[in-house]
């Protein structure tokens, strides 16, 4: 099997002699590691025509029917991390292409860093830290997150992890998600509510829904006018679940205290296009959700332990059943 990576960019493997990537030679396998990111979408079928399998390593590689089509030997993706929404699932069930994904892998880091950008925007800790290097001694007051409401959008592997830390905080935990299991959310110690009545109680709003085409756009004008103008939105999971002008209409007219995002429509995010860029009171990440030592290792493998899998016959994480 020819295996392509075409988008390593940033690095994750970094070079064929990663050991994940070597594991494959036992196999008889080849791999081509890209570790640039495509110029265009013409570079990116030259990259994919001899593919027999993908390991799709960021997003905003679109594996299309037309990116398919431009790989007749391509007979399985396997994308690094859970999202899939940058995969055309329909299709490739289509075209007998296994699709698989690494559920889990990053849970833990990106519920922390969550967590991470609800104390830095609570408390100002940019702000604060941009003042000291400039001399300046000044204190900004926020507030103490004991006692408050977290609402999550989303229950799933890191919206669970979400439960524990908010619970750690003090803080109590509503949840509203798309299946309302009740028994889950009863051993997890959340309050299961509406969805408006989230917003209308939740001093935090964190989003961790998947990218579906019925959850994005799930925050917008109406949702957000439903928030107190003293609440904190973070949205660690895909930009599209936000409505972005709207989020930023409601920062810029007080209706929402302040933001927490690590991830936009556009990735790498534009300088000139960055409508945040002179918001003190939100807190930007460049998508390093699962960016974290624990995680990439994770991360490196279980894609490679995909391959292994279909390879000898047992498909594992298949998300186009």
């Amino acid at each position: 099997m020819h295996i392509v990576v075409p988008d390593d960019f940033p690095p994750t493997y970094g070079s064929l002699d990663q050991p994940d990537l070597r594991r494959l030679q036992d196999y008889g396998t080849s791999v081509a590691l890209h570790t640039t990111r495509a110029a265009d979408r013409a570079e990116l079928f030259e990259r994919l025509r001899e593919a027999e399998a993908i390991i799709n390593v960021r997003a905003y590689t679109l594996l299309d029917d037309e990116a398919m089509s431009m790989a007749p030997k391509l007979r399985m993706i396997s994308i690094l991390g859970t999202g899939t929404d940058n995969v055309d699932l329909a299709a490739a069930k289509r075209r007998d292409i296994v699709v698989t994904n690494t559920p889990g892998t990053g849970a833990t880091s990106v519920a922390e860093l969550t967590l991470g950008l609800l104390l830095a925007v609570a408390r100002a800790v940019p702000v604060s830290d941009a003042r000291l290097r400039r001399g300046e001694w000044q204190h900004v007051e926020g507030p103490e997150l004991e006692g408050k409401t977290l609402g999550l959008l989303g229950l799933g592997a890191i919206g669970s992890r979400m439960t524990r830390l908010g619970h750690g905080l003090g803080m109590r935990v509503l949840a509203w998600t798309w299946s309302q299991d009740s028994e889950r959310a009863a051993r997890l110690g959340v309050e299961l509510v509406e969805r408006d009545d989230l917003f209308r109680q939740a001093d935090v709003v964190s989003v961790h829904l998947r990218n579906t085409p019925e959850a994005r756009g799930s925050v917008g004008e109406r949702e957000l006018s439903l928030m107190k103008p003293t609440a904190i939105l973070l949205n660690t999971a895909r930009a599209a679940l936000l409505d972005q002008d709207a989020v930023v209409d409601a920062l810029r007219g007080g209706h929402l205290a302040g933001a927490g995002l690590d991830v936009y429509l556009e990735e790498p995010l534009p300088p000139d296009k960055n409508p945040f860029k002179d918001m003190p009171n939100v807190v930007l990440t460049p998508h390093i959700g699962a960016v974290t030592h624990e995680a990439n290792i994770r991360s490196r493998a279980m894609p490679v332990d995909n391959i292994i899998a279909f390879l000898e016959g047992h498909p594992e994480h298949v998300v186009n059943a």
